[in-house]
């Protein structure tokens, strides 16, 4: 049932990050590794660009369309009959989205935990969980993420650490080796996982602040990008290239190489009991945006009913979906990034000129301007877009001048490292200063909150 609820920025930022990098535990790194070796971990900043461009259209329609979600919108845009048929589009991709995360979590289970267990009783069981869920609403999931998805960031980033005796830089060199053909054509293989950031449109009725909105959303996506960043860096250093390259769940593997101490040697479970309620969060989000979906056509806002029955609808065409581990691998990393593409770039264009045309003139502003706060918002802007522009900046400039020295190829990665993080502590401050400048106008209601 659609009914008041409330979630705020920092739910918001880790839903975000929760539904796009859980998936990267079980979706295509080996691919990426595959196409640009060692210089696999610059193949996140496209994506995090485009991801941030749909950020900012998602916020542009809730700033056009208060109380309206983006299958509402497109009715109002289109018509009934041309609105109705894209709005089928998206239904059918938010169904291939949670085909793939049902199919590729049971093989994920059946290969690395429960082998002896058949995949049809793991997919079942963990149908019924999305059910269960089905029944709630996104607040709920928000919450459990809010628990687990801190948790599952901090182990990432530990893993360096945990790592450290199995580490070396000498697997990494030559830095910027490969192609800057091949470096472009691994950062194209991701924008399949970072499309579901599309998922977010099924709740735009709930945002009442389309700034924060958007600042949120950019925030919980460059703590993306920063994240599986640093998993491919330590991936590399730990496995090099050939292996890494080769293995169907590299990620998980890389856990197990983890030896603390002689009675410390299973980390992976640890990790594991963090990815999975989080995974699990991100399988719900989806869920409940293809139930909104299918309750935008007849207008009708108890979707409870439609939960039981797309429940087993998904179980029936999951079961026949990707028979093989390998399907599942060429799909998600060659053909769904061109049904990304395909459906969101046109459909984002026209949604963003229409936007523009019904803008609501009368915005509200948290930030009075002049004010410091105001001053301190305007600098974390223009420092987090300085540095995603220097992002891709180093990598052509280093690749000029890679080749003469191999100091430039160290100073090229760690001004790159140095710029992705820059941009992530700027958007965290924007957010921030978003935040205590709604709460400083003292405003009625909680502006920059969802409200579902």
């Amino acid at each position: 049932m659609i009914h008041k609820q409330v979630i705020n920025h920092r739910q918001t930022a880790w839903l975000v990050g929760s539904v796009l990098v859980t998936a990267m535990m079980i979706s295509s790194l080996h691919k990426i590794v595959a196409v640009s070796k060692m210089d696999a971990w610059f193949s996140q900043i496209l994506p995090v660009y485009f991801a941030i461009v749909v950020s900012f259209v998602l916020a542009e329609l809730s700033r056009a369309y208060p109380g309206k979600n983006l299958f509402e919108i497109l009715f109002i845009a289109c018509g009934k009959w041309v609105g109705g048929a894209i709005n089928l589009i998206l239904l059918g991709y938010i169904w291939i989205i949670l085909i793939l995360d049902i199919k590729g979590a049971s093989e994920f289970f059946r290969e690395t935990l429960l082998p002896r267990t058949p995949v049809e009783i793991i997919l079942i069981v963990f149908v019924l969980l999305m059910m269960y869920y089905g029944r709630t609403s996104l607040e709920v999931a928000a919450r459990v993420n809010e628990i687990y998805f801190p948790a599952y960031f901090v182990l990432s980033m530990m893993l360096y650490f945990l790592l450290g005796n199995e580490y070396s830089v000498e697997r990494l060199e030559p830095i910027l080796s490969t192609d800057l053909e091949r470096i472009f054509a691994s950062n194209l293989l991701p924008f399949g996982i970072y499309g579901d950031i599309l998922l977010f449109g099924a709740f735009l009725h709930a945002s009442t602040h389309p700034r924060l909105f958007f600042a949120a959303m950019k925030h919980g996506v460059l703590i993306v990008g920063f994240t599986v960043t640093m998993l491919l860096l330590i991936l590399l250093g730990v496995m090099g290239f050939a292996i890494a390259s080769r293995l169907n769940f590299p990620i998980f593997i890389l856990v197990q190489q983890i030896h603390v101490t002689d009675f410390l040697d299973r980390i992976e479970i640890i990790l594991f009991s963090l990815w999975f309620p989080a995974f699990t969060i991100k399988v719900i989000v989806a869920y409940l945006a293809f139930l909104v979906c299918i309750g935008s056509f007849g207008g009708q806002q108890h979707y409870n009913a439609f939960n039981v029955p797309s429940g087993w609808f998904l179980v029936a065409t999951s079961l026949l979906a990707f028979p093989r581990v390998q399907d599942f691998d060429t799909f998600i990393s060659y053909t769904l990034p061109i049904i990304v593409l395909v459906v969101q770039v046109p459909l984002l264009l026209f949604l963003y000129i229409h936007a523009r045309m019904n803008r609501k003139m009368t915005a509200q502003e948290s930030i009075p301007k002049g004010t410091k706060l105001y001053r301190f918002y305007r600098v974390m802007v223009w420092s987090g877009a300085i540095a995603l522009g220097g992002c891709a900046l180093t990598i052509v400039i280093g690749d000029l001048f890679v080749d003469k020295s191999a100091v430039a190829g160290f100073l090229t990665a760690i001004v790159y490292v140095f710029f992705l993080f820059i941009a992530l502590i700027a958007s965290y401050g924007e957010m921030q200063a978003l935040n205590h400048g709604k709460q400083k106008l003292g405003q009625a209601k909680k502006m920059g909150t969802f409200r579902q």
